[in-house]
């Protein structure tokens, strides 16, 4: 992977020489002229220029669009493929073995500055002061940042469970995704959705959109599945049946206009930091496949 750099045009063993030498020169003008440790620090900031990476994450630059669009289950099968993925590398990125480096690097300098101090040793105050400024960028430039988009992230299992049912005769699951651009036009995906159809329905009837949102759970955010019958008004026949279901451990509610007809069907809940487990999709998919089937 190429190395970019923040500052000056120069290849990667230039940058590693200007770096050394400036190091070198600190050091040498304050052994061999008596000079503060300062002038060294001063020479060793400028060391770090050289050096100095751009940090790098994989966080598009998004432009606020929200275009629904509908797609295959081997595009939701690639998206959740990106989604581990992204979690592996993020939990490599910031392993315990990086933060180890970084536990035993600083307090040995502080450990030895301190000692130097202590006992006259200008050798261990020296040895102290340029090892810290020589870790800097080693430690701290070119921090790789992976993002893990948290609400896709959240709802995937909903849908995993969903796209793993063996579907009736008679009934479509269509996937739909959320995409907004990145700076270059790219796609960026950002939330899904699922529309259970039935092929011969009736007229009124637009399926049964499945979808998830984000509650604050007690232990941090969590996934909450519930299904919406979409309907062309609200007179039919479709709007009708789903609005008297009443279905044990669920809450029906009816709206829309006179254009789309909603009927939302809901868990029963006692907070407001509801959970919908795998078992909790799966009974929610059942139950809509009988309703679609029962018209």
């Amino acid at each position: 992977m190429e190395k970019e750099f923040r500052f000056l045009n120069l290849s990667l063993p230039a940058r590693l020489v200007l770096a050394g030498g400036l190091y070198a020169l600190g050091a040498s003008l304050e052994l061999f002229l008596r000079l503060p440790l300062i002038v060294g620090g001063v020479f060793a900031v400028l060391g770090w220029f050289p050096l100095m990476l751009k940090g790098v994450s994989n966080r598009p630059d998004d432009q606020g669009l929200e275009e629904w669009r509908p797609v295959t289950m081997a595009e939701i099968d690639r998206l959740d493929d990106g989604l581990r993925a992204s979690k592996k590398l993020k939990a490599k990125v910031f392993s315990p073995r990086a933060l180890l480096i970084f536990l035993i690097v600083v307090p040995l300098v502080i450990i030895l500055w301190i000692v130097g101090a202590w006992t006259g040793r200008g050798d261990l105050a020296f040895i102290a002061f340029h090892g810290a400024f020589f870790s800097v960028p080693a430690l701290f430039f070119g921090r790789v940042s992976v993002f893990v988009p948290s609400d896709i992230a959240l709802k995937m299992p909903c849908f995993r469970v969903l796209g793993s049912q063996d579907l009736p005769e008679g009934l479509v699951l269509a996937p739909y995704l959320r995409f907004d651009k990145d700076k270059k036009g790219g796609d960026v995906p950002e939330d899904l959705r699922f529309l259970l159809e039935k092929k011969r329905g009736p007229a009124d009837l637009v399926g049964v959109q499945l979808q998830a949102a984000i509650n604050k759970g007690p232990n941090g955010p969590v996934p909450y599945l519930y299904a919406v019958v979409l309907t062309k008004g609200k007179d039919g026949p479709s709007h009708a049946a789903a609005s008297r279901l009443r279905p044990r451990g669920y809450e029906v509610e009816a709206g829309g206009d006179g254009d789309y007809g909603t009927v939302v069907i809901r868990q029963k809940t006692t907070g407001t930091g509801y959970h919908t487990e795998p078992s909790d999709c799966q009974n929610l998919f059942s139950l809509c496949q009988a309703f679609l089937l029962d018209l």
